[in-house]
């Protein structure tokens, strides 16, 4: 059995307060510009919950763990005099949360600033997005916290009408060492009813629409994230394939909620620069719930 040695750690509370909401027509004509962004929706303030139980079918034969995953995420477009440019600021708070056999549960945090450019260039079918991000990630958030810095380069080519290619870099000073990942995308208006959207290896989601009311499709994610300890740090690289369905309650507000399996889940600690252990953690089934404020400016 797995033995990971655990760090006490200080009491923690985050309250949230309250979102102001811009009303649906103001926000729409500001978010003209982000066309260049890897969807066909931006959600202004959105509240995600994913379980990942014990439980699974592929890779089985590691450790037993639950993983859990909370977070808060805002953005704010504040768009330029040519309307086509903006500037766009996306708050969040995070935290993971891991339950090993016979161990207590593992706390992780994260608060962060990415701050965006989106920038058309004039006369041409090219754009680019420019993402700078500062964060602090570590089991406890205070004063004495592990600052991180990193930002990503996108550029997008439109190719036709319905479809936008994406090339660019992400980085990240991470706390296990610099984290260099190149990006692909696309963006894709396959029909009257389906889209195909993201920037991997980040995402890719598939998209059907029913009707204005319903939408479903599949999705891909990957992520890579690394959290200071007392001693070291915790790092975990997470990637889920699912199914998803999205119920909008009116114009602006709607249900998510996804279902799937991770896979080649990799849960590790250790010291930058002299050790490193694998925990060996099982991948598991998980699903995702979330609410959001979204506004669409894509139109089937």
């Amino acid at each position: 059995m797995i033995k990971i040695k655990l760090f006490k750690q200080a009491p923690h509370s985050i309250i949230l307060n309250k979102f102001f909401l811009v009303a649906s027509m103001m926000i729409a004509s500001i978010l003209l510009h982000v066309k260049s962004m890897a969807q066909p929706y931006l959600d202004i303030v959105s509240l995600k919950h994913t379980n990942s139980p014990n439980a699974g079918v592929i890779n089985r034969r590691w450790n037993d763990a639950c993983l859990y995953y909370y977070n808060v995420i805002t953005n704010l477009p504040i768009r330029f005099k040519n309307k086509k440019d903006a500037l766009i600021f996306s708050p969040f708070f995070e935290t993971w949360s891991i339950q090993l056999e016979n161990e207590r549960r593992q706390n992780y945090y994260g608060i962060a600033l990415p701050v965006s450019l989106s920038k058309t260039i004039p006369h041409s079918k090219w754009s680019i997005l420019l993402t700078a991000i500062a964060r602090m990630n570590d089991s406890v958030i205070n004063g004495k916290g592990k600052m991180q810095a990193g930002g990503a380069f996108i550029i997008s080519n439109k190719r036709t009408e319905k479809l936008t290619w994406k090339l660019g870099l992400y980085i990240n000073n991470e706390v296990f060492g610099v984290f260099v990942m190149p990006l692909a995308g696309i963006d894709w208006k396959i029909n009257s009813r389906n889209m195909l959207f993201g920037v991997l290896p980040g995402n890719l989601v598939y998209e059907h629409k029913i009707n204005p009311h319903f939408y479903y499709g599949a999705n891909f994610r990957a992520i890579t994230n690394s959290y200071a300890m007392k001693k070291g740090y915790w790092r975990i690289d997470e990637n889920q394939l699912g199914i998803y369905l999205d119920t909008y309650f009116n114009k602006n507000f709607v249900l998510n909620m996804e279902a799937g399996h991770s896979i080649l889940r990799k849960i590790r600690t250790g010291i930058k620069d002299i050790s490193k252990y694998d925990a060996d953690v099982n991948d598991n089934f998980y699903i995702k719930l979330s609410f959001a404020y979204r506004v669409r400016f894509s139109k089937y």
